[in-house]
């Protein structure tokens, strides 16, 4: 008799665990459109999250209900509206690039800057009929590489890059539904956030006190990577455009905004574009000697900020070693876009903050017991 209630007991459980995996998967799904647009959610909310509470109190509490409204009319005139100015100018300067290149890919442009670069012309004149077989090498390279210049091919390179800037998403639909998903996520956080982290916190298994350092470790480690992160490679991006005021290089803005965007990346940082600039200003402007300080410039500000101004930032607030923080950048760049390079070190830090807690807690318990 015992042996059938065991057994009986023994299904009931497997049906309701398989009921239960069912429909955790089938929700899984369903709300599988939403997870960048909860994921981008969450970060904004634990980066202003004390911005939020100080609005709060500040509000009062016959106003403080105004608050999540408030919050989320500024991420939206903090994010959109310079969004919108910034792509804008992006796209001008875009154009005008690809225009000043065809403009210089001509024979003529050609041919006068192989006469005024002596160094180029030693290189490619070798050969005693380079000057014959030029028109028809040129005219065969035009043939081939030209179409990459026109509008059809610059729209696919920009909509290949942005599926590598943005990971998953795709240019626009999926842009615009995750934005607007976004900030409707962002609300709720604003406003029912306090009751959904008590609620966490009553389901977890530890004391109130390590539970309440586990939160702040966790939104003081995100905080960190979002806002080194963006601070420091705007701050690149910054030094960049204030080394092009020195040139007389075209299209600053887009160089620069190139140069923030490339930052971000370990080792490759913004030599994408101090490196050839400078050899422009070497090879066709023919000054060495601006070419050599702008790059030497570039590289310094780069690697000063990269390893003495961000360590101290990311490195030390972390408490991560900078190998490990090194890889889970590249890791997360590679598997995630740039979108990685804040969910790989925010990862990285969240797995040490847990095993630093779990220790912390197996530590207590065993001093109760």
């Amino acid at each position: 008799m015992n042996w059938i209630k065991n057994k009986n007991e023994i299904i009931v459980y497997l049906l309701l665990g398989a009921i239960f995996i069912g429909t955790c998967l089938t929700l899984f799904f369903v709300f599988k459109p939403f997870l960048w647009a909860s994921f981008l959610a969450l970060l904004f909310y634990l980066t202003t999250r004390k911005i939020h509470k100080k609005l709060k109190n500040l509000l009062g509490v016959k106003f403080h209900g105004l608050s999540p409204y408030i919050m989320v009319l500024l991420m939206l005139a903090g994010v959109f509206i310079p969004s919108y100015l910034i792509v804008s100018t992006l796209i001008r300067e875009s154009l005008n690039l690809v225009s000043y290149i065809r403009n210089q890919l001509t024979e003529e442009s050609i041919v006068s800057l192989l006469l005024n670069s002596p160094m180029l012309t030693d290189f490619f004149t070798e050969n005693e009929f380079f000057w014959i077989k030029l028109p028809l090498m040129y005219r065969e390279y035009v043939g081939q590489h030209m179409d990459i210049l026109n509008l059809d091919s610059i729209y696919s390179l920009l909509k290949n890059s942005s599926g590598f800037l943005l990971g998953s998403f795709e240019v626009p639909g999926a842009i615009i539904f995750n934005a607007f998903f976004t900030f409707i996520l962002l609300f709720f956080l604003y406003k029912e956030g306090s009751r959904m982290e008590h609620a966490l916190f009553v389901l977890l298994p530890f004391p109130t006190e390590i539970e309440e350092r586990l939160g702040r470790r966790i939104e003081e480690a995100i905080r960190t990577v979002m806002m080194g992160n963006l601070l420091i490679s705007l701050i690149q991006g910054a030094l960049v455009y204030v080394l092009l005021l020195f040139t007389s290089v075209s299209n600053k803005f887009l160089l620069s905004s190139i140069a923030t965007i490339f930052s971000l990346i370990p080792v490759v940082g913004t030599s994408v574009v101090w490196l050839p600039i400078g050899l422009y200003i070497g090879l066709v402007q023919e000054n060495w000697t601006g070419s050599v300080l702008f790059m030497v410039a570039g590289a310094a500000s780069y690697l000063i900020l990269e390893n003495l101004v961000k360590p101290k930032i990311l490195d030390k607030k972390l408490k991560t070693h900078p190998f490990l923080i090194f890889l889970s950048l590249i890791g997360g760049l590679q598997e995630f876009g740039v979108a990685g390079i804040i969910i790989g070190p925010m990862a990285l830090t969240l797995v040490i903050i847990l095993w630093d807690f779990w220790k912390i807690f197996r530590e207590t318990r065993f001093q109760t017991v």
